[in-house]
């Protein structure tokens, strides 16, 4: 009877303490699981600082640029009125900072998209809790091309088709391109910049330069339009992340 009960009393001990490894096992990987969990969380919402970052630098030069084109299409618009104005004068004086944004300004929207392509190349969207929010990061640089295209027929446009017909002002056109040269660049100010001129500049006035010019103000305003909206998206893409990275951080 002794050693019945003995024997009983060593199986309830050994079930006891085999519950316990088991039980310290099964703890051990929930921690394990549990703090590479948090790792990844941590890990995701520095990335997304990163992403973050990136965004705001973006929106910075999307402002920029939308700035640049408004008064590229502006001083457009002055050049044609002033060639208007005297139709059957061939030859136009007009202000050199008129024909300095009016004809050699291409702004072209160039964002830093290196962090967030990285970042989506690497698989790591799936590790977002907002479906809203991958999909919207993945499609933005679909978006910027979209921007893009209008700027880039613009500014074929004035390379291809209005330099030439103002190719035999070399002289004058030196003077512009000074301008160029003093320290303006459209896409590295963090604002716009005064540009100062020296006077007036000889122009070639005839009716294919004025419709030209007003082609290429037309591709201007569409990317204008098309500007606006993907800065609205920034900003909506913004917000999201700030969500994701703060349910990140408090998880």
């Amino acid at each position: 009877m002794t050693n019945e009960l003995f024997g009983r009393r060593n199986l309830a001990k050994l079930a006891l303490e085999g519950a316990v490894v088991i039980a310290s096992i099964l703890i051990a990987f929930a921690l394990d699981a549990w703090w590479a969990e948090r790792q990844l969380r941590e890990e995701t919402a520095e990335d997304l600082a990163i992403v973050e970052f990136e965004l705001d630098e973006n929106l910075r030069l999307v402002q920029l640029t939308i700035d640049i084109m408004q008064r590229v299409v502006a001083e457009t618009d002055a050049l044609v009125a002033a060639l208007e104005a005297h139709p059957e004068s061939t030859i136009a004086e007009i202000d050199d900072t008129t024909i300095f944004w009016a004809v050699f300004n291409n702004p072209t929207l160039d964002p830093s998209l290196g962090g967030t392509d990285a970042w989506i190349a690497a698989g790591r969207l799936a590790g977002l809790d907002s479906v809203e929010l991958r999909q919207r990061l993945a499609s933005m640089r679909g978006k910027v091309e979209d921007v893009v295209e209008e700027q880039r027929i613009a500014r074929e446009i004035g390379v291809h088709d209005i330099y030439p017909l103002l190719k035999d002002l070399a002289g004058d056109i030196a003077i512009v391109q000074q301008l160029y040269r003093d320290g303006f660049h459209s896409r590295q100010g963090a604002s716009m910049q005064t540009v100062e001129g020296n006077g007036t500049i000889s122009v070639r006035n005839s009716s294919a330069l004025r419709f030209l010019l007003r082609a290429r103000a037309i591709w201007y305003e569409a990317s204008i339009h098309e500007s606006r909206d993907f800065q609205a998206e920034l900003e909506e893409i913004q917000e999201l992340l700030q969500r994701e990275i703060q349910r990140l951080r408090s998880g």
